[in-house]
């Protein structure tokens, strides 16, 4: 399996999990010129961003530690340019913007994930 094919069956499996948690999506993969938010959902009144790292192993560390700060800083400035985008009666819709991280672990037929409410 490739490191594209195994971040598309972390979102895969990141969306499927977070939509049996009620969460309705948005926007899968809105892409800006800083880059790619990888999950943009709503869960009740609240409007979340989600960033997903998957890996195969934890030979390089568990996924959720490749959310690094920069990473992070990233996917603020990019939520700024989404938000923007939509214009300021979107937002009004919501009670509150929040930061989640999803870690996935897929192969060997067993797959982990972690979701991480308000990571960043």
């Amino acid at each position: 399996m490739s490191n594209r094919e195994t971040g598309v069956l972390g979102e895969v499996l990141a969306l499927r999990y977070l939509a049996g948690k009620g969460y309705e999506v948005l926007e899968k993969n809105y892409r800006t010129r800083r880059g790619e938010i990888d999950l943009i959902l709503r869960h009740e009144d609240v409007l979340v961003f989600v960033e997903v790292k998957a890996r195969r192993g934890r030979g390089f560390g568990d996924p959720l530690e490749a959310i690094t700060r920069g990473k992070q800083a990233r996917v603020r400035r990019m939520a700024e340019a989404y938000l923007a985008a939509q214009g300021p009666e979107f937002l009004e819709e919501f009670e509150e913007v929040r930061f989640d991280a999803v870690g996935v672990l897929v192969g060997g037929g067993l797959n982990e994930l972690c979701h991480v409410e308000d990571a960043f």
